[in-house]
């Protein structure tokens, strides 16, 4: 019979299980979405993948958050966890706009002829 009370161990032990298993599926759907992008006629599909890149990259990050919030052993823990998970983030994200713009800069160039 299930255990109706199950200790804080036993709930972290489940949700390792569980997240492992998403992100077993994770990977599993990145890998078909690189093949279909690798398969593409599409001139963008060398942008596509940097994207999915860069999705993997904060789909993983996500991940690893869970990962150590599984881990917190009370709310303070938790909030820092999740307030270093949150600079981390806009870092990632200052820099992912940064790289993109500059993509996007080189690709204009490129189409019109014009150095940048």
């Amino acid at each position: 019979m299930a255990e109706i009370n199950p200790s804080a161990e036993a709930i972290r032990t489940m949700l390792g299980e569980t997240l492992g298993r998403l992100r077993k599926a994770n990977a599993e759907y990145f890998d078909l979405l690189e093949k279909g992008l690798g398969s593409s006629p599409l001139p963008i599909s060398g942008q596509a993948k940097e994207i999915c890149a860069r999705m993997q990259h904060n789909v993983a990050a996500t991940f690893d958050l869970g990962e150590k919030l599984i881990q917190a052993q009370d709310v303070q823990d938790a909030l820092k966890i999740q307030s270093e998970f949150f600079q981390d983030q806009m870092r990632a994200l200052t820099d992912q706009a940064k790289t993109m713009g500059e993509s996007a800069m080189k690709a204009a160039s490129a189409m019109f002829g014009t150095k940048i």
